[in-house]
C-alpha cells in the first residue's frame, strides 16, 4: 500500500520584538501587582506576632478574679468556664449550648468567658477579644458575646482588619464609642487577652472551645455531654 508524502510543517513565524516586550512587560506588571496586594493584606491584617506572652503570677488559672461572666449568680452552685476564640467555628456553635445552659441555670451556674485565641489560624481572633473586652468595660458582655457569634459567618470570611466591623457592632450596641476605642487601643487590654491565653497554654489546652466545671477540664463528645454534666452537679 502506497503511503502519501508527509506535508512539512510551515516554519513558526518569528515573535516580534514588539510582541516580546509586551509579554515581558505584562509579565512584570503582574508579578508587581501580586507582591503589592500581599502587602496590602499584612498591612490590613493584625499583627498576631506582637501579641504580647506575660507569664501568669504563680501557676496558670482557670478564674481570675477580674474574669467575664454571663451570668453572675448571687451563689453559684457551679462554675462552668470556657476558653474561646471568637473567630472559631465550634466556638459558635457551643455558644448555642451555653445560651441554653444560660437560660435554664443562669440563676445557679456561674458562666465564665476567657480568651483563648488561636492566631496561628484564626487571624481576626484578637481583634475580636479586643472588642469583646472593650464592650465588657461597658457592662456589654453577653451583648457582643453573642453579637460576634451571631455575625461571625460574615466578618471571619472579610479580607483585611475587621476592626472596623467590630466597631460597628459596639455602635449597634450602643456603647459609648470614644471609650470603646480608647480601650480597644489600650495595651492593658491587649496584656489582658494575651495573660487568658497564657494561662490557658499553661492549662495544657490546644484548642477551642474548653471548658472546666468547678475548676477541672471536662471531656465532652457533643454539647448535651456538657450540659448532662452541668445537670449532674446541679443535682
Amino acid at each position: 500500500m502506497s503511503t502519501l508524502p508527509k506535508k512539512k510543517k510551515p516554519p513558526k513565524k518569528a515573535m516580534s520584538p514588539r510582541t516580546a516586550q509586551l509579554i515581558a512587560v505584562g509579565v512584570v506588571v503582574l508579578f508587581l501587582a501580586a507582591i503589592t496586594a500581599i502587602l496590602v493584606s499584612s498591612l490590613q491584617s493584625p499583627n498576631t506576632d506582637a501579641l504580647p506572652e506575660p507569664t501568669p503570677s504563680g501557676d496558670a488559672q482557670v478564674q481570675r478574679p477580674d474574669s467575664h461572666s454571663l451570668t453572675n449568680p448571687a451563689e453559684p452552685e457551679v462554675t462552668l468556664v470556657e476558653f474561646l476564640d471568637f473567630q472559631c467555628p465550634a466556638c459558635a456553635s457551643a455558644a448555642v449550648a451555653v445560651s441554653q445552659i444560660k437560660a435554664e441555670y443562669g440563676d445557679r451556674v456561674d458562666i465564665i468567658v476567657r480568651n483563648f485565641p488561636l492566631t496561628s489560624i484564626h487571624p481576626h481572633a484578637v481583634d475580636a477579644a479586643l472588642a469583646f473586652e472593650a464592650a465588657a468595660a461597658q457592662g456589654a458582655t453577653v451583648e457582643m458575646y453573642e453579637a460576634l457569634y451571631a455575625t461571625q459567618q460574615q466578618w471571619s470570611a472579610g479580607a483585611g482588619s475587621q476592626a472596623a466591623t467590630f466597631r460597628d457592632l459596639a455602635d449597634q450596641l450602643g456603647l459609648d464609642l470614644a471609650e470603646y476605642d480608647r480601650v480597644v487601643a489600650d495595651p492593658a487590654t491587649l496584656d489582658r487577652v494575651a495573660l487568658d491565653r497564657a494561662d490557658a497554654i499553661g492549662l495544657g489546652l490546644q484548642s477551642t472551645p474548653s471548658f472546666f466545671i468547678d475548676g477541672q477540664l471536662v471531656q465532652i463528645s457533643s454539647f448535651d455531654d456538657l450540659r448532662a454534666q452541668i445537670e449532674a452537679k446541679l443535682g
